[in-house]
């Protein structure tokens, strides 16, 4: 009953963040004004259920991370980060 509740009223929970209310406030606010009868904790297993659904549709976390260093590097996907010269300069070996 409290997943059809969180769906019904998933929109206007989205405006009430986007307003800078916080959880508990948008929690309490959705109580008070009759649209949700849910509890605080399954109010909250479902917000943190819509979030590992959303970050898992996005890449996986060592590829963020990949793709972060190389934006930052300034390196296109199909580049190496570490660049090694294969006919390297004796006078520059230690």
């Amino acid at each position: 009953m409290a997943r059809i509740q969180f769906f019904a009223v998933e929109g206007e929970i989205e405006k009430l963040f986007a307003a800078g209310y916080s959880i508990k406030l948008a929690y309490d606010h959705l109580v008070q004004s009759g649209k949700i009868t849910m509890s605080y904790r399954a109010f909250y297993d479902n917000l943190n259920a819509k979030k590992k659904h959303a970050v898992s549709s996005q890449l996986p976390h060592w590829q963020q991370s990949q793709e972060e260093k190389r934006r930052k590097l300034g390196i296109g996907n199909k580049e190496p980060i570490i660049k090694h010269d294969k006919n390297p300069n004796p006078d520059e070996i230690c």
